[in-house]
């Protein structure tokens, strides 16, 4: 019995040891709600965020290490928040259509090669499912939430559609930034902390990392959208861009919106009334849904205890 005892111990020690080893380093670096953050977790977020936004490699660490933390922090509080209403179950269908847009717009033709390209950056394929879906189910629960409140005065937009015939038509091609702040007095600092960053990577990477909007998982890419589809207030800011630029932050409900002009053309089309009145219905529908959703973020951010170390 002794000796059988003393083998027991001898396997615990070479399994205990090698595990304190190995964990010996960890440490916690936030609490969302009493939720733990991890170095080890922040370790994987700057992989999986490095991997899928490579311009990221031209910051400094401790900023991308800040970037990873935050990202963690706003990916805890939303899941928290998903998971008081319904349990987070993937979609496999949206899955792997979010899965296929992400790989293509980093130059990726396959899941196969998607796979391997994570594998190559040690970065576990599950894990990036889990957080995918992590934010389909957010998607999900703004539009269950706020589907009654959405407002759209169709008499006005076909009243717009019934004024379109075979004009000129201003083409644009659009990225946004849609960012909110806790104090208007801490606007400007995060205007120029997010002008930096564009600075240093591009519109486009600064976007997946700042915007609050949905798009940003294409960079804020909103594709073309034909300026009439506009609100007067943005149409005027355009006006006075040239491609390549951007404009200072918008006031909207739903934060500040930031707008890069890409690229215009100017065409002269006969306009099929009922596609474009679905497609400015579609577009009004879009820009509500953001807006409850950077609001309702920003409210359940506020609420959330939140401590870094």
């Amino acid at each position: 019995m002794k000796k059988f005892f003393f083998k027991i111990c001898i396997v615990l020690i070479f399994i205990i040891v090698p595990f304190k080893i190995a964990y010996s380093d960890v440490f916690i670096v936030a609490k969302v709600n009493q939720e733990i953050i991890t170095n080890i977790d922040v370790d994987f977020e700057k992989k999986y965020l490095v991997s899928l936004n490579p311009n990221l490699k031209k910051l400094d660490q401790n900023r991308i290490t800040e970037y990873a933390k935050n990202s963690l922090i706003n990916e805890k509080i939303k899941r928290i928040e998903i998971e008081k209403k319904y349990e987070i179950v993937a979609n496999e269908v949206l899955l792997s259509k979010v899965i296929g847009e992400i790989y293509s717009s980093i130059g990726i033709s396959s899941l196969a090669e998607f796979e391997n390209y994570l594998l190559l950056n040690d970065i576990d394929i599950q894990r990036v499912k889990e957080k995918i879906s992590i934010e389909i189910a957010w998607n999900d629960l703004i539009v269950r939430t706020f589907k009654n409140e959405i407002e759209i005065d169709r008499s006005l937009l076909s009243e717009q559609v019934e004024n379109l015939g075979k004009e000129m038509i201003d083409n644009l091609l659009l990225s946004e930034i849609i960012f909110t702040v806790t104090k208007k007095t801490d606007l400007k600092l995060k205007y120029e902390e997010i002008k930096k960053s564009i600075n240093e990577i591009g519109f486009d990477e600064t976007a997946r990392i700042y915007s609050l909007s949905d798009s940003k998982k294409s960079g804020g890419n909103l594709g073309w959208i034909y300026k009439n589809q506009l609100s007067k207030e943005i149409r005027d800011e355009l006006n006075e861009l040239n491609v390549g630029n951007y404009t200072k932050p918008i006031i909207t409900s739903g934060g500040f919106l930031i707008l890069k002009l890409n690229d215009i053309k100017t065409e002269s089309i006969e306009v099929n009334k009922e596609v474009q009145l679905k497609k400015m219905i579609e577009f009004e529908r879009e820009r509500q849904l953001t807006r409850f959703s950077t609001l309702y973020y920003k409210r359940i951010y506020n609420d959330a205890e939140i401590d870094e170390k």
